[in-house]
């Protein structure tokens, strides 16, 4: 169903002649090993290793001459969306799995694995990524080095933090993982055996657990993420991404052995594939030099004798698409005429005055009694949050509207001490995504990067601007650091960290990414413009309300960020792209603040300022070409933050937090905060039915009350809305009519698509079904349990007892949903009408499935397929590909020059599963802030010596690489519920009560403590009150960003930052920072793990939040020089105190 090659690659093969390959590089030995599966007829999906340039068509458009050769037949329009837009691939993932499946040998035991998982794991598993004696390897055919793999070294953890929330009726609901079964279905038994009634997921498989050996937690420690039992498939995954364009040889050893204890064999009659020739012939070149021993162990010499079959892939240019377009905002490369179509200009709006943002404002304005406060700020276009009468206002908004509690109103409040005033405005932006106001959920690219034609069309971008008050050496024009908003925020998230930065003369420039934008609800804008007409700031509201949002649902409301991450892969790949190509244009305009006269006068007194002169007092409030830039952000903007140190070249330091890489494999099927935009429409639509009694009316839009009798079954339909699920009742059907035991069979009539379930107690059921939007749906019900040949098909065997049958919509919706345009479009039939958005299904009428989706069974090959390529074509938004740009590759500015290394202190939350912490980490090792080798390797494997642990550093974690410390504590997985780790019995809550500010009475579980997790970092050194498990010897990893690795000494070297900085040490000794570094903290929050640190608190006993501000804040005033628990490993408390000599 999904990714099946077309025809076109049956002709090529068939053409080359596979049963004869007469031109072969080496005949395949004989024997009887497992055989290489190659069958692209196979049905429903081809069977071929992937990635494979088999799997491609010549295309001299294509900057790889190749492009990605996909069918389009699909069932669901989303499914062809798709696909088509695989066929603008110009080749495979960097960072997405390589996967190889197996015929058994003959006579083997059907139950057994086809090859010996047990020889594999003993050979890459436990050796400190000892390449000598692997079974496997993927070469690059230029370098003619093979890459690291991960073949369950525990890099990429599966596990979710809340397997539960599945959505209904989930038959896996108990199972800790999406993609790998973990459920027996038929202990012993083989596939022949299967019978409906043994199928509990209705999958048409007899299930057995994806498990090796028995250790630790039963279906998370035992689960095999690198081999799928089902399928026989092997599954590896880079340790750090490939090369972008470029060539590799995925090689099968003959150390790679069946049960038999023999080598695996080529399908072919030579050990490859005859159009490989050439790639295979590069391969033979390499394998023939000896001098790579330490590489390939014995191997090495012996040229192909050892090769059971290889085959190539060509990877897709990455890196390349945003450097070509950011070189076209100067002028250069086939982008160009970016340059003049979207000129630097920056417009501030108007912030002060009685009148609303699009009305004039009157030529007396400032003699107005609401205005007497404003009459002396010179510019109307700034806000002054520290006047008396705004201050307060602000108070008053970010506790009523924004919520915040007494402890976080005051830490903001203080930190806003150190503003001294507000911009907000716009800039135009070069969109490439189609409509920017499109519903479309599969706007893209659509561009030839070759040539530079495209789809171009202009999007006005929003943004705030938060400046230091001028203080000692730090004045105009400050420094300005890119802060990016979460998924769902907006620009002004600057708000809450602003006052943190300008105290060490930091200016915060935040713009909403692409569907973003700030939406108040009735009662807060109510009170936001009641407050601002009182200070005279009627025009502030006007000037950031909205944004980028728009009204995606049809209720005239609207909607931030519904469309950002779903399962729209290339939709979602370039919402990423066209964020970070925004904010490239933001800092191109703010470049240009050098003194030459900008746009608009913002005095009134008849002459235009200085472009950035947004205050009038004849200097540029930020900016130019002398001033440094950072990148740092929360969230999705951690994930921005990240990607931009490493392609924009002014941008000389960046601090993302809780963000990371290999997001489509690692974030988008794990992540908590993902399950109804990415999950809900990959697993479903879902038909099913549950006890009117579980859904009373409380409510909830999105899972509605139901109008059925009490006892009755609600049947409905569950599709995702945007960052939501949506529940529409179709049927009320009594106990006779559904009940356990009974068998449902639902077809889609527009596609053909059957699924099956049986009805559990109270007549529950769950069925999944591939649609599109609006496809007619059909559902049965059947008097008798597993009444199909297979649950896999449901063909009808016999002549069950024939129930009710539902196709049309027989309920109407509890309570209408608000349309943007209800005198228009209402329901207008009596019996009434289900509704979806702002369409109405009038009861009655045909049923059909109103949104669509994949229709995936959870933990399925066809599940696990989809999730792998959707890694391969998210690959060039990913932040993992850009890590390396920071230091270990050059970074190259719009005239082709190399620009010094960049400096970079990723921040991970400890426990998060929003963006796992396991992203995070991914994209540390591939920048080189986390070591995963061993210190031998600086001299065995001297290419990849800057991923190698210095001597001393590995000793004192017990002779471990800190990679695989973090993976030994757990904190790789991040799950506080599976209980690795405990608090000692002082953990108490982060709270410091005293007489006026902090008045409650707070507690913790006790169930936190028990299952608190590791603190690798331990910067509170006992601040946090939490008694949580931590190192003698806390991680805290840096490096000099400048420095390369060649041998021990220069390792040493290179690690110098963390070797000098040895945590408790005295200052005077420690390092002193005076270069750009490159870290890695993992900061720990709570127990229990947590997404980002929000805003600080003068209510807790150890202000995380406050401490991870004025690190990043300090980071970022010394040019990425100091991670200041470095430079002051004993005195570096006084960041969470503010009482820092640089902070007073």
């Amino acid at each position: 169903m999904w990714a099946s090659l077309s025809l076109f690659v049956l002709f090529v093969i068939g053409a080359c002649g596979i049963d004869t390959a007469p031109d072969g590089l080496r005949k395949t030995p004989p024997g009887n090993g497992p055989i290489v599966k190659f069958d692209v007829a196979h049905r429903p999906l081809p069977d071929v290793p992937l990635p494979n340039d088999v799997a491609t068509f010549a295309d001299p458009t294509s900057r790889t001459g190749r492009r990605i050769n996909v069918s389009l037949v699909a069932p669901t329009y989303m499914e062809r969306r798709a696909r088509e837009d695989f066929t603008s691939m110009e080749g495979w993932g960097v960072s997405s799995p390589i996967s190889v499946s197996f015929e058994r040998a003959p006579g083997a035991d059907p139950r057994e694995a086809a090859i010996d998982l047990d020889d594999v794991a003993s050979r890459m598993q436990g050796d400190e990524h000892d390449l000598s004696n692997d079974p496997i390897y993927v070469v690059n055919l230029k370098t003619g080095l093979p890459v690291f793999l991960d073949v369950g070294n525990g890099h990429y953890p599966v596990t979710l933090r809340d397997p539960h929330r599945y959505f209904p009726n989930d038959p896996k609901v108990a199972q800790n993982n999406l993609s790998f079964e973990t459920v027996e279905e038929g202990a012993g038994l083989p596939q022949s055996a299967y019978t409906p009634a043994l199928d509990t997921d209705f999958d048409g498989v007899l299930d057995h657990p994806n498990t090796l050996g028995t250790r630790g937690i039963p279906g998370v420690d035992d689960v095999l993420t690198w081999y799928e039992r089902e399928s026989d498939t092997l599954i590896v995954r880079p340790v750090l991404p490939l090369e972008e364009k470029t060539e590799y040889a995925v090689v099968l050893t003959d150390r790679l052995r069946g049960g038999n204890r023999q080598p695996v064999r080529s399908p072919f009659e030579a050990i490859h594939h005859p159009a490989q020739r050439q790639g295979v012939g590069r391969l033979l070149d390499i394998l023939r030099d000896n001098r790579l021993a330490n590489y390939y162990g014995d191997i090495a010499g012996t040229g192909l004798d050892r090769v059971a079959f290889a085959w190539t892939f060509t990877t897709q240019p990455t890196h390349e698409d945003m450097r070509l377009l950011r070189d076209g905002l100067y002028g250069k490369g086939p982008f160009a005429r970016f340059k003049d179509a979207f000129p630097p200009i920056m417009e501030a709006r108007r912030l002060a005055g009685p009148k609303p943002q699009n009305e004039e404002q009157p030529a007396d304005w400032r003699a107005q009694p609401s205005c007497a406060a404003r009459a002396s700020t010179r510019s109307p276009y700034v806000m002054k949050v520290n006047d008396p009468d705004i201050r307060e206002s602000f108070r008053t908004l970010f506790e009523q509207a924004f919520n915040l509690d007494p402890g976080d109103l005051d830490a903001v409040s203080r930190a806003f001490e150190h503003i001294d005033h507000l911009v907000v405005g716009t800039f135009k932006s070069p969109y490439l995504m189609g409509d920017p106001a499109s519903r479309d959920p599969d706007t893209r690219f659509h561009l030839d990067f070759k040539t530079g034609q495209g789809d171009v069309r202009t999007d006005e971008i929003g943004w705030f601007l938060a400046v230091p008050k001028a203080k000692g050496p730090m004045k105009p024009p400050f420094p300005v650091a890119f802060w990016g908003h979460g998924v769902t925020g907006h620009s002004d998230e600057v708000l809450f960290y602003a006052g943190d930065y300008a105290r060490q003369g930091i200016a915060l420039f935040g713009y909403n990414n692409p569907g973003h934008g700030f939406v108040f609800s009735e009662s807060d804008r109510a009170l936001a413009s009641g407050r601002l007409s009182l200070n005279c700031l009627v025009p502030f509201l006007g000037a950031f309300e909205g944004g980028r949002a728009h009204d995606l649902n049809g209720d005239g409301k609207p909607d931030s960020g519904w469309f950002w991450w779903t399962a729209h892969i290339f939709h979602t790949r370039d919402n990423v792209r066209q964020g970070i190509l925004d904010g490239m244009q933001a800092v191109r305009i703010l470049r240009t603040f050098d003194g030459r006269q900008g746009t608009q006068d913002f005095d009134g007194d008849g002459k235009n300022e200085l472009a950035g002169d947004f205050d009038a007092d004849g200097v540029p409030d930020v900016g130019g070409p002398n001033v440094p830039y950072f990148a740092a952000g929360e969230s999705l903007g951690g994930i921005m933050s990240g990607i931009q140190g490493g392609i924009e070249p002014y941008m000389i330091a960046a601090a993302p937090m809780s963000g990371g890489g290999s997001l489509a494999l690692d974030v988008g099927f794990r992540s908590y905060g993902v399950v109804e935009s990415v999950t809900g429409q990959t697993l479903g639509p879902i038909v099913f039915a549950v006890p009117s009694e579980e859904r009373p009316d409380e409510d909830d839009v999105d899972r509605m009350g139901t109008r059925c009798a009490p006892g009755h079954r609600t049947v409905r339909l569950h599709v995702n809305e945007g960052i939501k699920n949506h529940e529409l009742e179709i049927a009320c059907l009594p106990p006779n009519e559904l009940a356990e035991k009974m068998t449902v069979v639902v077809t889609n009539l527009a596609n053909g698509e059957v699924r099956c379930a049986r009805t559990g107690g109270d007549g529950r059921f769950r069925v999944p079904i591939p649609s599109s939007a609006n496809d007619r749906i059909d559902v049965q019900i059947y008097g008798a349990p597993d009444v199909v040949e297979s649950y896999d098909g449901c063909k009808i065997v016999g002549e069950p007892p024939i129930g009710r049958r539902i196709n049309t919509f027989e309920q109407a919706a509890l309570k209408p949903i608000d349309v943007a345009t209800p005198d228009t479009n209402e329901c207008t039939e009596a019996a009434g009408c289900q509704q979806w958005r702002d369409v109405f299904y009038p009861v009655g009428s045909p049923l059909v499935m109103p949104n669509e989706g994949f229709g995936f069974q959870r933990q399925s090959p066809a599940f696990r397929r989809f999730r792998d390529l959707a890694q391969a074509a998210f690959d060039p938004a990913d932040p993992v590909v850009y890590a390396p740009y920071y230091m270990l590759k050059p970074l190259f500015d719009e005239n082709g020059n190399a620009v010094p290394p960049h400096a970079l202190l990723n921040i991970n939350t400890v426990g998060d599963n929003f963006v796992q912490v396991s992203a995070g980490l991914s994209f540390a090792r591939a920048a080189g802030a986390l070591p995963f080798l061993p210190p031998s390797a600086a001299l065995r494997y001297p290419e990849y010596a800057d991923y190698a642990t210095p001597q001393e550093l590995y000793d004192r974690l017990g002779r471990k690489t800190p990679m695989q410390f973090l993976i030994d504590k757990a904190v790789v997985e991040g799950i506080a519920r599976l209980g690795r780790t405990s608090a000692g019995p002082a953990c108490a809550p982060n709270y410091a009560p005293n007489a006026t500010l902090c008045t409650r009475t707070v507690t913790i579980d006790p169930q936190i403590c028990k299952n608190a997790l590791y603190d690798a970092d331990w910067v509170s050194e006992g601040g946090l009150p939490f008694d949580q498990p931590h190192p003698d010897t806390p991680l805290r990893l840096a490096r000099l960003a400048n420095a390369r690795v060649g041998d021990e000494r220069t390792l040493a070297k290179a690690w110098e930052p963390r070797l000098r900085g040895v945590p408790f040490a005295p200052d005077e000794t420690a390092w002193s920072a005076t270069e750009r570094v490159v870290g890695l903290l993992n900061h720990y929050l709570t127990p229990q793990g947590q997404h980002t640190w929000d805003v600080g608190d003068s209510c807790r006993k150890w202000d995380f939040a406050t401490y991870g501000n004025a690190l990043t804040a300090r980071f970022f005033a010394t040019e990425g020089r100091d991670i200041y628990y470095l430079s002051h490993p004993r005195t570096h408390g006084c960041l969470a105190t503010g009482t820092c000599d640089f902070m007073k």
